[in-house]
This record gives structure tokens, C-alpha cells and sequence, in this order.
């Protein structure tokens, strides 16, 4: 029974990680969280997936960061009937080569942080971050982004202790309807 009990457990704790490998806001932080890493995720196609889409971010970071360096003129050409078509083709190309750039540029940020060795368990991913954040400064600005603070659970446990309040042994038989009635004029008072 117990062993059943725990592989029932198991499977289920199994199951809900699985599922939780498909949400961007539950796997990005996991990559970006220098503990982890590549370390929490169970199927490797969910982990290439993720490494996928943080590429992806990064190479956004680098196309949406202005450039210190300034864009080159084309040459001017001398005549005017072609100038069009030269600057149409120029153009295209420049954006082709700034995409392309964007994207080796995450490719090579991305796989440079994750070869780095985990972080222990107890040290802190932000101090970490404020220290790489030279070094790795898309994957920085990603990090600012999606290692927040976890919210608070203080304002459930206030209405839950309202709950308490109100269904009482004394008031056991109200109505489920007329409990929620109170216990939102009770929080919203």
C-alpha cells in the first residue's frame, strides 16, 4: 500500500514537471537560473525547445540594442534610374546580414553561459547575474526580465483566514453562496 502510495505520488509529481517543461514562463527562468540550468527539464526535446526559444530572445535583445557602431553609407551612384534598385538590394542585404549577426551573436552568449559550471544550491542566481551582467549582457537584461521575485501568497491567507472567521461551528449551515457574499464584503470593507 505505502508503495503504491509512492509510486502514485511519483508519477503524478513526474507528470505535472512534464507539463510544466512547455510553458516559456516556467522554462525560461529554469535556464536563466545559473542552479539549474539545463538541469531541470526531463525530456531533452522540451530542453532543446527552451534553448531554442532563450536564442531567440537574446537575438531580439541584440537587434533591439542600438549599435555603437555607426550603419555604412552605400556608394552613390551616378545614375539615377539604377539608384533605386541598388539601394533596394543594399538595403536588403544589410538587414540580412544584421539578422544573421543577431542570431550567431545570441547562438554564442547562449552557449557560452550554459557550458559554465552550475551554481551550488545555496548560492544566489541575482548576485551572480549583477557579476556576469559584462560579460553575458543580453542574457542579463533576459535575466532582469524573468527571474522576478515570487509573488506573496499573504493576500490568500487573508481571505482564507476571513473564511475561517465566518464559517464557524456556530455557522456550519450556511449557505456556500451566501459564505462567498460575506467573505467578499469582509475583504473589501
Amino acid at each position: 500500500m505505502a508503495r503504491q502510495l509512492g509510486a502514485n505520488l511519483l508519477r503524478r509529481v513526474i507528470d505535472r514537471s512534464l507539463k510544466a517543461e512547455a510553458i516559456t514562463v516556467m522554462t525560461m527562468p529554469t535556464l536563466l537560473d545559473p542552479r539549474f540550468k539545463k538541469l531541470g527539464f526531463l525530456r531533452p526535446t522540451k530542453l532543446d525547445e527552451a534553448v531554442t526559444r532563450l536564442k531567440g530572445n537574446c537575438a531580439e535583445i541584440i537587434r533591439n540594442t542600438p549599435s555603437s557602431t555607426p550603419p555604412q553609407q552605400p556608394e552613390t551612384s551616378q545614375s539615377t534610374d539604377n539608384n533605386d534598385l541598388w539601394h533596394l538590394l543594399d538595403t536588403t542585404v544589410g538587414q540580412s546580414r544584421q539578422s544573421s549577426s543577431a542570431t550567431a551573436d545570441a547562438t554564442i552568449e547562449v552557449d557560452r553561459y550554459l557550458r559554465e559550471v552550475n551554481l551550488e544550491r545555496h548560492e544566489d542566481p541575482l548576485l551572480y547575474w549583477s557579476k556576469q551582467k559584462h560579460q553575458y549582457p543580453n542574457l542579463y537584461q533576459l535575466a532582469l526580465t524573468y527571474l522576478c521575485t515570487p509573488a506573496s501568497s499573504v493576500p490568500c491567507e487573508r481571505v482564507f483566514s476571513k473564511a475561517g472567521e465566518i464559517v464557524s461551528k456556530k455557522r456550519n449551515r450556511l449557505n456556500p453562496n451566501t459564505v462567498k457574499k460575506l467573505i467578499f464584503l469582509n475583504k473589501n470593507q
